[in-house]
């Protein structure tokens, strides 16, 4: 299952996967839609949810919070120095 949502100018993706043992797991992407291109960095929630809305929500709302909590995208080649 697959949810984007629009947040603070950047595009949250969401995305659940059914476990082999049962349960969901999660992760999101923020885009950063920009004039040169589209960015997008990955990022993996921890845990087992029991339903793929679970999932989609956990992942959403990591995503609102990262987002919340100042993430700026740097470039591989910003981070050498």
């Amino acid at each position: 299952m697959k949810v984007r949502q629009a947040y603070e100018g950047r595009v949250i993706e969401a995305r659940s996967c059914e476990l082999k043992n049962g349960g969901w797991d999660c992760e999101f992407s923020i885009e950063e839609h920009e004039t040169t291109g589209v960015t997008e960095t990955a990022f993996y929630v921890p845990g087992v949810f029991p339903t793929p809305e679970a999932a989609i929500l956990a992942a959403v709302t990591a995503g609102k919070h990262k987002i919340d909590s100042g993430f700026e995208y740097k470039s591989v080649v910003e981070h050498r120095q």
